[in-house]
């Protein structure tokens, strides 16, 4: 069962859910926090930024970028995120858009694939 936030309309599928919580343990494993408060922070902060999805800028997927990102829906758009307390990471959430909700499709980052996300902003939908 999705979540969803009725305000705004966005969908977080379980399974965005369950990477999530996914995360918080690979953050803690590979020592980028040492404390699970600093983990489950971080993946607060993306959530409260998923939910904003509608009121934000949204972004296009370059022609490189469908080729990798195609698995998970067609006419994907993008945002993106970076806390001011992390800033050499930079969070991509790509989500697609049906009767009027904004279901999100997969996240991810610059360290995992950011070279094949960001061309500059030539994409920019308003």
């Amino acid at each position: 069962m999705p979540i969803i936030n009725q305000e705004s309309s966005v969908i977080v599928p379980v399974v965005i859910k369950y990477y999530l919580l996914d995360l918080i343990d690979t953050l803690l494993e590979k020592e980028y926090f040492s404390l699970i408060e600093y983990a489950e922070a971080l993946v607060d902060d993306i959530l409260d930024y998923v939910y904003t999805i509608p009121e934000i800028p949204h972004y296009r997927l370059s022609s490189v970028a469908q080729k990798r990102f195609g698995r998970y829906g067609k006419d994907l758009h993008y945002v993106f995120f970076k806390r001011k307390t992390s800033k050499n990471t930079t969070w991509y959430i790509f989500f697609s858009r049906q009767n009027g909700r904004y279901i999100i499709r997969y996240i991810t980052n610059n360290h995992k694939d950011g070279k094949y996300i960001r061309n500059g902003f030539d994409g920019r939908e308003g």
